[in-house]
């Protein structure tokens, strides 16, 4: 095929001037990067390899293998198919070919330049020279928009375009994929300025305003800057269909789940007898559970792939079997409903159903700018809902905040104990909730507390007695002291039976894991969180104000859903139920997710209004 392309260059007349070839290896794998203007470039790469007596193995979008006959000669040529969405197997079969001796071409850009400058690489191809343990030779090409690219007429007769090509010296990946892909760029962009040098000294200055002519150079070309907007928008509409992917297919497995767990009760059914399966039927889970996993599961069916363009064939394919197992699953929900327990495992897989179909949900385009239309002025979360790192939150976290800070003013951090972060290394103003409620500091400053009675600790200690072994917390201040809170492994039910209405009246009592936490009447983290508004001076009656975005993960956030309020996947059913959206699990970094989101959604805004 090269042999044919260098015949067609000829008949049209192409100037070649290529250099490099000695930095082409001779025998043995490597990584070929090169840039991508235009469409011959896939023809023009193979040049200076053929030179070493070498061919080239591209990895090229899988579009281009499900053409009919082209698709034959692709995979005749040995050339990989990439899933633009997610190239993970794409990666191991160019590891396999690089390995295996072979030059693998990668256009690390991802798509055509419009700008024809270079635009941000992807570390694809650094991470499979590291992994083949093969070098990388950068190579560019100048001149190839003019015979073909995005957006304009083919010019393939006899035009005498000049056509530059170069090979750069190997490089020797690292292991830090972002910094090599960083330097690779560099030294590309750097040799493409070369060439437009050299192209000028031997052809002449570029003809102003031209379309094929960088805007740097005075041509028509939109900038980088312009481009590199436009394509990140690509992009992370790339990374939303991969992530609505994954999430369907996870879906899938958990509706199947229903079914299965449905049947394992439906088979359990004779030994109901017992005095113990006889209490389970009393506590029940209401039809309504159902019901809302019945109405969120049909929700993810109608609109999932609505505003889909790339990837919208392999969505409607998981869709496809989606439906399927959804009508299987509703079909013994309703026949089953009457044999779902509070605590079962069928009410833990309908709840996880539910949830992650609310997490596909919140992330669909119509939903996210009716949710994040602004940045908010707070954010308030537990601080388990954030990821940390040797201590710190996460750098992605930092990122993300400090990138929204000039909005993003105020953090409000919640624990269920003493604070276990101090988040100092993040620029907003901290506040912290702590003891679920009974303690408020602004920074290290004390705002408000809410300490348990003497007397109060004492009935409680009687009521539950020794063996309940309480976990007192004590505040010790100049400016307060007292128990501000107590932790026992006790449900509160269980707790509430044991100190009577009286008693238990004066407390708040909340689950937290398999325990609960007991502070006095007044704290809670509700009423924390309104005392943290008003000193901010933002209107706590202002329902679904989007200056505030709370977190919600443990049991009694369902206190602060009024708010912007986004729970994560792994919340109390009460919590999802009651939340605006949902977003991942914090160890899927859910929170990182949302504010990756409102970023995007500001950048959106601002290149409209431009």
């Amino acid at each position: 095929m090269v042999r044919a392309a260098k015949g067609v260059t000829v008949a049209q007349g192409l100037q070649m001037r290529v250099s490099g070839e000695e930095n082409i290896p001779a025998t043995g794998g490597a990584v070929l990067v090169l840039n991508h203007t235009g469409y011959m470039d896939f023809v023009l790469g193979g040049f200076l390899p053929r030179l070493r007596h070498r061919l080239v193995r591209y990895l090229a979008k899988s579009e281009i293998f499900a053409k009919p006959g082209v698709g034959f000669l692709m995979r005749l040529m040995g050339h990989i198919s990439v899933d633009r969405i997610d190239g993970s197997r794409s990666l191991q079969a160019a590891v396999d070919a690089a390995k295996a001796g072979e030059i693998v071409g990668v256009f690390a850009e991802g798509t055509i330049s419009r700008s024809f400058e270079i635009r941000a690489m992807r570390n694809g191809a650094v991470r499979i020279a590291f992994e083949a343990g093969v070098p990388v030779i950068p190579q560019v090409i100048f001149g190839s928009q003019r015979l073909w690219t995005k957006g304009h007429k083919r010019h393939l007769g006899r035009t005498n375009t000049p056509i530059l090509i170069h090979a750069l010296e190997p490089f020797y990946p690292t292991g830090d994929f972002e910094a090599d892909t960083t330097e690779i760029r560099r030294r590309m962009q750097a040799e493409l300025e070369k060439m437009w040098q050299e192209y000028e000294d031997e052809f002449g200055p570029m003809p102003a305003g031209e379309y094929w002519v960088p805007a740097r150079k005075g041509g028509g070309a939109p900038s980088l800057a312009q481009t590199e907007s436009q394509d990140k928008a690509i992009e992370s509409e790339r990374y939303r269909v991969r992530r609505l992917s994954d999430d369907l297919t996870g879906l899938k497995d958990r509706v199947r789940d229903i079914s299965l767990s449905l049947a394992d009760v439906t088979k359990s059914k004779i030994h109901m007898n017992s005095p113990a399966k006889k209490q389970d039927t009393e506590n029940a889970t209401p039809n309504d559970i159902t019901a809302w996993v019945h109405d969120n599961l049909n929700a993810v069916l109608e609109e999932a792939s609505r505003g889909l363009g790339e990837g919208k064939e392999r969505i409607a394919e998981v869709l496809e079997q989606l439906k399927s197992d959804v009508a299987d699953a509703q079909e013994k929900l309703a026949a089953s409903s009457k044999e779902i327990y509070l605590g079962s495992r069928v009410e833990q897989v309908l709840v996880g159903a539910a949830a992650q179909s609310r997490v596909i949900m919140s992330r669909l385009p119509n939903r996210v700018k009716a949710d994040y239309s602004q940045v908010p002025k707070v954010v308030i979360a537990d601080e388990e809902a954030f990821v940390y790192e040797d201590g710190a939150i996460s750098a992605r976290l930092r990122k993300l905040f400090a990138a929204l800070v000039d909005d993003l003013e105020h953090l409000v951090l919640v624990s269920e104990g003493a604070r276990s972060h101090r988040c100092d290394e993040l620029p907003q103003d901290l506040w912290f909730i702590e003891n679920n409620g009974a303690l408020i500091r602004h920074g290290e400053d004390i705002v408000d507390s809410h300490p348990l009675a003497e007397e109060t600790v004492l009935a409680v200690e009687q009521a539950l007695g020794d063996e309940a072994g309480i976990d007192w917390q004590h505040l010790a201040s100049a400016d307060a002291a007292g128990v501000l809170s107590g932790s026992v492994e006790l449900l509160p039910e269980q707790i509430r039976e044991a100190l009577g209405d009286e008693l238990a009246e004066e407390l708040s009592i909340t689950q937290y894991g398999e325990g609960s936490i007991i502070t006095s009447h007044a704290a809670t983290r509700a009423n924390a969180a309104h005392t943290v508004l008003d000193a901010l001076g933002i209107d706590p009656a202002a329902e679904g104000s989007q200056e505030v975005l709370a977190f919600l993960s443990q049991h009694g956030d369902e206190g602060l859903s009024w708010l912007n309020s986004v729970a994560l996947e792994s919340a109390p059913v009460e919590v999802l139920r009651d939340a605006r959206s949902v977003t991942y699990t914090a160890d899927k970094d859910g929170a990182a997710e949302v504010l990756d989101i409102i970023v995007r959604q500001r950048e959106l805004r601002a290149e409209e209004s431009n």
